[in-house]
């Protein structure tokens, strides 16, 4: 088998990994830090807004309104991964991380998207929720009590209440209480989520976990369910001890970052890629390559004031967007592509975008297979493959469709080295 090189411990990375090393490959993965799954929601998102934010409703039927986007977007990122991939890729994370379990039995899993309350009580589509979220789906006809905590910013619970209970895409009604948690024996005033989220998980001997659960049992009305910010506990059993004990249906809203729900599938995945012997090396930056006519040999990789050259037999370039440095612009205005100066574009859809959203669409252009390609279509490096946010084309923030990029790239890239592998 052959040895594969990863740059990016984000989602990408991390399942691009577990899915070669599945093949037999041998794989490393480089990364300059943590990747970007604290800064996510924990929902797996595919497509929630056809049309962005000029949408009027979102989309429900995933599988028809997917084909018809990629028909009515072709430099969109899904039209070169396929809808195929993207499903396959979702399943794969959902079969492969236990938080999702609680999807895959869904007979409308990947049919439809489910709606979710957001931290301001808008309401957006999602396509897979984890457990802690499962009854945070909003239905018809329910009623919901929002919990909030006096020591937790960014999480206004009235105003979430409010705009829950007069949305236009459901029918509940909810009302907000909050509660005065004595987070670290009240000495902190201002705690983090992940602060609250490290209390709970201290179990039977936590006080703040015992005492939250009695302030909500004794607000909580028949027929209620609980909504309450996404801190209910790092280790994802924590969770499920909680709501066992306030002895009704619970659901987590999530947080600005950093998020404890993306914790959570940042630690299994990284958990089971060293239990699979996968090496993970942070504080090591890709900063070029050597190639040898349309194939990259090596790396090179800065660690510790020096900087090696790592060879492998494939790359996969999962090092993400304007957010980690792997694409940046100068001030110039020129975006460049930072590891192998891959030539980069900006699809035309002038009817859509005002500059800004120019910028963003802006990334790396690739095939079927996630290997780079020039204007023409001609690929660049035969042995690279670039997953997620480089990839130019989309913006998954207001289609609600990264998760879908990213797992659906992973899938499409691992395929095709599993194929040339086998052809070699």
């Amino acid at each position: 088998m052959s040895r594969i090189l990863i740059i990016g411990a984000g989602l990408a990375g991390l399942s691009s990994a577990l899915m070669l090393h599945e093949q037999g490959h041998t794989v490393t993965i480089v990364s300059r830090g943590i990747g970007g799954l604290l800064l996510s929601n924990g929902t797996i998102d595919i497509l929630g807004w056809e049309e962005g934010t000029k949408n009027t409703s979102p989309v429900h039927n995933l599988p028809s309104s997917l084909s018809a986007f990629i028909a009515n977007n072709p430099n969109h990122p899904y039209a070169s991964i396929g809808t195929q991939n993207v499903f396959d890729g979702v399943k794969w994370l959902v079969n492969n991380v236990e938080l999702f379990k609680c999807t895959d039995k869904d007979p409308e899993f990947l049919n439809t998207n489910v709606l979710m309350p957001t931290a301001v009580g808008a309401v957006r589509p999602t396509a897979a929720v984890p457990l802690s979220m499962k009854s945070s789906v909003l239905e018809d006809g329910k009623k919901y009590l929002v919990v909030g905590l006096n020591r937790l910013k960014d999480f206004p619970v009235q105003l979430i209440a409010d705009n829950l209970s007069r949305s236009p895409f459901v029918d509940i009604s909810a009302r907000a209480i909050s509660i005065d948690l004595p987070i670290r024996g009240g000495k902190e005033h201002d705690a983090t989520g992940t602060t609250h989220a490290r209390s709970f998980d201290e179990g039977l001997n936590s006080h703040e976990r015992s005492a939250l659960i009695e302030a909500i049992k004794r607000e909580l009305k028949d027929d209620e369910c609980v909504l309450i910010p996404a801190i209910l506990g790092l280790d994802p059993h924590t969770f499920v001890e909680m709501e066992a004990e306030i002895r009704t249906s619970v659901g987590e809203i999530p947080l600005p970052p950093p998020s404890v729900p993306g914790r959570r599938i940042n630690d299994i995945l990284t958990v089971a890629c060293r239990e699979a012997r996968i090496d993970i090396q942070l504080n090591a930056v890709a900063t070029g390559f050597i190639s040898d006519g349309n194939k990259v040999t090596a790396v090179k990789v800065q660690r510790a004031g020096r900087v090696s050259e790592v060879k492998a037999d494939f790359i996969v370039d999962a090092a993400g967007g304007y957010e980690s440095g792997n694409l940046a612009r100068d001030s110039y205005g020129v975006i460049k592509e930072s590891i192998f100066d891959l030539p980069i574009f900006t699809p035309e859809v002038s009817d859509k975008d005002f500059h800004a959203e120019a910028i963003y669409r802006t990334g790396v252009r690739v095939n079927e297979t996630m290997n780079p390609v020039d204007s023409e279509g001609n690929v660049l490096f035969s042995n690279l493959y670039c997953l997620g946010d480089c990839i130019g084309g989309a913006l998954p923030w207001e289609e609600k469709s990264g998760e879908g990029i990213t797992l659906g790239s992973a899938w499409a890239a691992t395929q095709a080295i599993k194929t040339g592998n086998e052809e070699l």
